[in-house]
């Protein structure tokens, strides 16, 4: 479809780019160096970080959907959904400051102080970033109504986020070793960027809000867990993004597999840089093949490059990079359709309950991307800690035993196989929303009849 049919223009969309670009830098900076900040900086064992990021998840399953909650049922004059990214674009960097704030001072405390502020920090973190998240994403379906520009929007999305992810890769480490290993200062720096890049969202427009009653907590709660393909979409989503503990294990490969701290940065950038290109291919793929095979066809490359890639094993450092880069271009479509069909399951949850919940919606995605990353890192550092993984303090460096450094090329490759499998059959499965059946769906249920569907959670009157 022509771009002259377009609602937005180009200044708008790349306004709703940069804001993923720098929220991104932001949420890397976080995934990548929290385990290693943990561990390195503060003392923290393998298990006792695992515990954390357990912990922190199970307070999300109660906090994002309370926070998603909120964001819908509020009415501000500046719209539904910009008074919140607006505020949350200087209090995300904020908290984030303080997740690695103080780390020389902690380190002299008790252990049981350090474990408490990394446990607040990282916990206050989580709930600010699901207020930047679900409200972002949710904009997207407001901005048009033209179902092609969407797919589009929602591919150079990712392309953004992906932006802020290199930007992280490549600057932190280096900016962490030029301060000489001030992990504030650092933070400072890459927040403050990242902040600038967030605010662009300013220039967004809301065009299409739809106008209705302020939802009950029972009407979201019912439109939400009556989403069959939402429900079934998310789980297969955590097999296939949970198994991915790239971001948290990259550095320890760099340094223990490999015993070179230096190429953590070359090896996140395999990872990330050629997934970049998924972003026009995602647009082509659906095109061609629609939306479920393109999808499919990325997991299933996912689950046979990381078995090859196992195979192979860590003696063959070219051949590691060269996989990962080939891995990326399908990690990358597995990271960017999410946000496309997130946005069907909304056009599916409004067919059939009356409610048009986006940022209830969307926090399933939040939740869903913080669970996969925290829930994978928890499972990958209590299984190194099982193997007998040695942490260090003060940034000492540790010679770790082969069975650790075989467990880390284990949970990096194999878990990663197995895992996007399961997620993959759970796809397959269970998600059939075609466009086809979404179309066919508008036309059997006209708007002023969507009342006959009877939310799960309401009574019978």
């Amino acid at each position: 479809m022509s771009n002259s049919n377009y609602e937005t223009s180009f200044r708008e969309r790349v306004s709703y780019y940069t804001f993923f670009t720098g929220q991104n830098i932001i949420f890397m900076f976080v995934t990548i160096f929290i385990s290693i900040y943990y561990t390195s900086v503060l003392g923290l064992s393998a298990g006792t970080v695992g515990i954390i990021f357990l912990l922190a998840r199970v307070w999300d399953a109660v906090n994002d959907p309370i926070l998603s909650v909120l964001v819908e049922r509020s009415r501000f004059k500046g719209g539904k959904f910009k008074p919140w990214v607006n505020a949350i674009a200087w209090a995300v960097p904020l908290a984030t400051v303080l997740v690695f704030a103080f780390g020389d001072y902690l380190a002299e405390q008790p252990m049981w102080l350090r474990i408490v502020y990394a446990f607040i920090t990282y916990v206050g973190w989580g709930m600010l970033y699901t207020v930047s998240d679900a409200p972002a994403y949710a904009i997207g379906t407001i901005m048009t109504n033209n179902k092609d520009e969407r797919n589009v929007i929602y591919s150079f999305v990712r392309f953004g986020g992906f932006v802020g992810m290199v930007i992280a890769m490549i600057s932190a480490p280096w900016l962490v070793e030029k301060l000489g290993g001030k992990w504030t200062l650092a933070a400072v720096i890459m927040c403050f960027t990242a902040m600038l890049l967030m605010l662009t969202i300013r220039k967004v427009k809301e065009r299409h809000v739809v106008k209705q009653e302020i939802p009950s907590l029972k009407q979201i709660l019912g439109t939400v867990t009556g989403n069959k393909y939402l429900l079934m979409f998310i789980l297969a989503f955590v097999f296939i993004g949970g198994s991915n503990v790239a971001f948290t294990l990259m550095p320890y490969i760099a340094r223990d597999v490999f015993n070179d701290p230096s190429l953590s940065g070359l090896f996140l950038f395999a990872m990330i840089g050629p997934a970049m290109l998924a972003s026009p291919l995602v647009p082509i793929g659906i095109r061609k093949v629609g939306k479920i095979a393109t999808f499919a066809w990325a997991s299933a490359a996912l689950c046979i490059l990381s078995l090859i890639t196992w195979v192979i094993g860590y003696e063959h450092i070219e051949a590691f990079v060269a996989l990962t880069m080939i891995k990326a271009v399908a990690l990358g479509v597995t990271l960017i359709m999410p946000s496309i069909f997130i946005a069907d399951c909304i056009e599916y949850g409004y067919i059939r309950s009356g409610k048009r919940l986006e940022a209830v919606t969307f926090a399933t995605q939040t939740f869903a991307n913080k669970a996969t990353t925290a829930v994978g890192g928890a499972i990958a550092m209590g299984y190194l800690a099982m193997v007998g993984f040695i942490e260090t303090t003060a940034g000492n460096a540790v010679q770790q035993t082969p069975a650790v450094i075989q467990g880390m090329w284990d949970a990096l490759n194999l878990g990663n196989a197995i895992g996007a499998s399961i997620g993959l059959v759970i796809f397959l499965y269970s998600y059939k929303l075609t466009d086809k059946l979404l179309a066919d769906l508008k036309h059997d249920t006209p708007e002023e009849d969507n009342s006959q569907y009877q939310n799960p959670f309401e009574t019978a009157k």
